[in-house]
């Protein structure tokens, strides 16, 4: 994915706007999750974006030169927030990059899909991945303050209920799936061979995804979420809103481990063609760039499939919310913003 958008199409440069896409529509959320994990920015030089900041510090400053168009601040934008930190500045490591998802999760997805009984492989796929997923949260946290230790006891009791749930969903699945299999009549056909290779792994990743986040944000069921008005009006705090994000945040989840579930599909087919089946080294590499390419294509559509700040109607919420007025006396009929958050937040320059 390039920079996704020409000079004819580029919207006037801001540098508080969270995105050079409407976020309000699915195709702009797609567009613009797209551009987040593109991996061609890991090739950027530490030149390139030291000149991508100055040419933001001048546009923030208003000394930027008028021939800079506003296709180019969106590429040093661009540049600055997928490599630097938004609050620290500094480089975020090129392996815990959003823009390195898809790279970095191909010989994951192949350790996953490995179709092995071995427990010990099993629990170590799944803790490479669950790993990996602390990793990437970490180096893109909020660093903007000290993390309390209340806050690193939660992530690490949830990264501990990740590992242990992937592993044993991977186990329990994997050993009933060979059960069904030994007792039904018949060798099972490839493509359900393949069926049940993705099946196993895609359950256990979803429901490491939604242990974990019911682990970190538990107390969004419990203490619920602020809501606003459309005015940006804080109106207090909904339960039944937590609810709603995290039931969404759980089927966002759900959908961007998808994926996963494509290759061995894929394969099944191409398995067919004799050359592909009789050559182990250009099997495996196929293989690969089919995961590869899955994971690419598939996840930033899946990301884009709820806003990150969504809205219910009053209606949907607790009584207390439905007679609420504005400040003229006017009820309030239109719906109520809560932030969803459902990944990790997105870096944004900062000066």
């Amino acid at each position: 994915v390039g920079s996704m958008g020409t000079e004819c199409d580029a919207p006037p440069f801001s540098l508080t706007a969270p995105s050079r896409y409407d976020l309000t529509t699915y195709l702009g959320r797609v567009k613009h999750f797209y551009n987040t994990t593109d991996p061609i920015t890991l090739l950027y030089t530490k030149e390139q974006v030291n000149d991508a900041k100055r040419l933001l510090d001048a546009f923030k400053e208003g000394k930027l030169q008028e021939s800079v168009s506003d296709s180019t601040l969106w590429q040093a934008r661009k540049m600055c927030d997928s490599v630097l930190h938004p609050d620290t500045g500094k480089p975020i490591f090129p392996l815990f990059r959003f823009s390195a998802f898809a790279p970095a999760n191909i010989p994951i997805a192949a350790m996953l899909l490995y179709p092995s009984s071995n427990p010990v492989f099993v629990m170590t796929a799944q803790f490479i991945n669950q790993t990996y997923n602390v990793c990437v949260n970490y180096a893109n946290r909020n660093a903007s303050s000290e993390m309390p230790m209340s806050t690193l006891l939660t992530v690490i009791s949830a990264y501990a209920a990740a590992v242990t749930s992937s592993g044993a969903l991977a186990l329990g699945f994997g050993k009933l799936s060979r059960m069904l299999t030994a007792r039904s009549k018949g060798t099972p056909s490839p493509l359900m061979t393949a069926a049940t290779r993705a099946f196993v792994p895609y359950i256990a990743v979803v429901g490491a995804g939604i242990v974990n986040l019911l682990c970190i944000r538990q107390t969004e069921l419990t203490n619920g979420v602020s809501v606003f008005s459309e005015s940006g009006e804080d109106l207090g705090r909904s339960m039944l809103a937590g609810r709603d994000a995290l039931t969404k945040c759980s089927i966002v989840r759900a959908l961007w481990c998808i994926p996963i579930c494509i290759p061995p599909l894929i394969m099944s087919g191409l398995d067919k063609i004799r050359f592909i089946r009789t050559n182990p080294r250009v099997r495996f590499i196929t293989e690969l760039v089919v995961i590869g390419a899955s994971i690419s294509i598939g996840v930033p559509p899946a990301l884009a499939a709820y806003p990150q700040r969504d809205s219910l109607p009053i209606s949907k919420l607790e009584p207390k919310f439905h007679d609420i007025c504005d400040s003229s006396g006017a009820r309030i009929e239109h719906s109520l913003g809560r932030q969803l958050q459902h990944i990790v937040r997105a870096p944004q320059y900062n000066n």
